[in-house]
């Protein structure tokens, strides 16, 4: 389907074009964003070359994806002189039927977030849902199906309609087969005070009526929140690595970091140029605030000695408060070294504190922003979409201190 192999012999059976022709994807009316990074250590405090900026296409733009797939002589079973012409075209429909499974099983991958395109896929980036599909066939046994393929076009009004063509519809996904490749660790949580994951880019087009500092929101318009899965990961990461340092009594902060390295990737040491990497075992999603709304706030820094205000530094910001959140954990099945009760103990550890409010997420934790809490009257914890009982969480914290123990055992034998 994909061509020749890597490493396949030049000239032998294995030696093709691919039958897939992917174009370049249309993105219409896209808003363009830019994002500030940072990475922190273990203070909390910005890592020396740590700064980065990224841009990127707001949610929701629409998108438009072609792919043209080819059927050759290879893919039937018995060759053309073998069986009569009724008997090819029954064969050319069960080809194709083939075909379509293929079909549904990308657009499913895509509709459940398992297939994300670009770059930080893990960090809730890529991520596409789909509105419609159509499918378009052509017969090239049939000189009228010929010639139409000729003058064909993607963009013509009704380049979908007539014979050979067909809408997929995304509750037809289903027939398509196949458990799902990951599984989904989903936290219910509410903000307790206010939140605030800061977007600079205000800063840098000052006017009277624009904080200094702000929540990040959808596209920026102040209208939905949202904790981008970097914060996320982040947050459980550096919190998991002081949790593993007190069970292991472990000092040395780097070291607490490379055990996580199979689930959050390799930590990257700016010393250390030439070190291998590795990419998160973890996918955060992005996640938008349901409800809540900008606080405006002003602040003003005092001077110690004499109780007065600093000149020329008063400033304004807007965290949210208020709003609740579903925070969808994923990994793949089978794709660490790791079982799934070790993997999802880990992250109960980082969880538990999250509702209970000892984990903050975002900036000014030292000032109470970022606490999150349960909602209340509802279940809060769902593993593929299944109520995680108390006996399953204790299961699987269990399985994780076992895991980090024998970790650390294994280090010393080497």
């Amino acid at each position: 389907m994909f061509g020749m192999p890597r490493g396949g012999v030049p000239g032998s059976r294995d030696d093709r074009q691919s039958r897939i022709f992917v174009y370049d994807a249309r993105i219409g009316q896209a808003e363009v964003g830019i994002r500030d990074g940072v990475k922190l250590n273990e203070d909390k405090t910005a890592s020396h070359m740590g700064k980065y900026e990224l841009q990127f296409v707001e949610r929701n733009a629409p998108i438009k994806i072609r792919i043209e797939m080819i059927e050759r002589e290879d893919c039937f079973e018995k060759a053309k002189s073998e069986i009569t012409g009724r008997e090819r075209a029954e064969e050319i429909e069960q080809v194709w039927d083939r075909e379509r499974q293929w079909i549904y099983l990308w657009l499913k991958g895509f509709e459940s977030g398992e297939l994300r395109l670009g770059a930080r896929s893990r960090r809730g980036f890529g991520k596409i849902a789909i509105d419609h599909a159509r499918t378009k066939a052509f017969d090239m046994r049939k000189s009228d199906s010929y010639k139409e393929w000729l003058d064909w076009d993607w963009e013509q009004a009704d380049a979908f309609e007539g014979a050979g063509s067909e809408t997929i519809r995304i509750e037809d996904l289903e027939q398509a087969g196949g458990a799902g490749r990951e599984h989904c660790l989903e936290v219910l949580l509410r903000i307790s005070g206010t939140l605030l994951v800061r977007t600079y880019a205000v800063a840098f087009t000052r006017t009277e009526d624009i904080p200094d500092y702000g929540q990040m929101t959808v596209g920026g318009h102040g209208k939905q929140a949202v904790i981008p899965g970097s914060s996320w990961a982040g947050a459980f990461r550096s919190h998991l690595a002081k949790t593993v340092q007190e069970l292991l009594r472990q000092p040395d902060w780097k070291e607490a970091q490379k055990i996580l390295n199979p689930l959050f990737g390799t930590w990257s040491d700016t010393e250390m140029r030439n070190q291998e990497l590795h990419a998160s075992g973890l996918i955060f999603e992005e996640t938008v605030i349901d409800g809540g709304h900008g606080l405006p706030a002003a602040r003003i820094a005092v001077d110690r000695f004499t109780g007065g205000t600093v000149q020329g530094a008063l400033y304004e910001e807007i965290p949210w408060t208020g709003g609740e959140i579903i925070l969808p954990i994923r990994w793949r099945k089978n794709g660490l070294n790791l079982t799934d009760d070790e993997i999802c103990g880990l992250l109960l550890w980082a969880v538990k504190d999250l509702q209970a409010g000892i984990l903050a997420v975002g900036g000014e934790t030292s000032v109470g922003r970022g606490i999150f809490e349960p909602v209340h009257g509802k279940d809060n914890l769902f593993l593929d979409g299944a109520v995680l009982t108390e006996e399953d969480q204790k299961r699987c914290m269990q399985a994780a201190v076992l895991w980090v123990k024998g970790n650390r055992k294994k280090e010393n034998t080497r």
